[in-house]
């Protein structure tokens, strides 16, 4: 490695750790359960997706939606305009080492969603983490579903990815355990 090298690659590494830090800062009071894996790159997209948007929308994470005889699914981010109260994009989040696992499982989240939404079942939509409800009108007419992972899954098929590695994700991830642990962050509701 020559100088020049290595000293893009120490100013990428300040990068990614300054950008980690103030992601942290930005996460502190979520309250989410970052013992569940996933979580932790869902509230990244979350903070990404919510900086795309800004504040005439509104962007929750987690939202499991279900008919009267059972929960059927989950959907990572659900984004909505807060003037129509429409919901403009829908997007499964997963990161893991295997991107095409990883795909496939958010692919067929989509379809299993779609296929539901677009049936004549009545089917209830609620935010785990906040006091979101929605209905299933809200969706209808929502064009824009999204895949995203962590960095490098572009290549492998994603449509976003999020500015960190896995391992950086991770890292983030057990900086929030800690924090809730010290009760210096704010603890999982329950």
């Amino acid at each position: 490695m020559n100088f020049v090298s290595a000293i893009i690659s120490l100013l990428v590494s300040v990068q990614v750790f300054a950008g980690i830090n103030e992601d942290f800062r930005a996460l502190k009071d979520s309250g989410v359960d970052y013992q569940v894996i996933g979580a932790v790159c869902e509230e990244v997209a979350r903070l990404r997706i919510q900086e795309e948007y800004g504040s005439k929308y509104v962007v929750v994470t987690g939202v499991e939606y279900g008919d009267a005889n059972r929960t059927i699914g989950e959907l990572d981010v659900v984004v909505f305009e807060n003037a129509t109260q429409k919901v403009v994009r829908v997007a499964e989040v997963k990161c893991w080492k295997d991107y095409k696992g990883a795909l496939a499982k958010a692919r067929n989240q989509r379809q299993r969603f779609i296929t539901n939404l677009e049936s004549g079942k009545t089917l209830y939509f609620e935010a785990l983490h906040n006091d979101y409800k929605f209905k299933k009108e809200q969706f209808v007419g929502n064009k824009t579903f999204q895949t995203i992972s962590q960095k490098g899954s572009k290549a492998a098929g994603f449509d976003v990815e999020l500015p960190y590695e896995l391992k950086e994700l991770m890292q983030l991830r057990q900086m929030m355990i800690d924090c809730q642990a010290n009760h210096q962050c704010k603890e999982a509701s329950k």
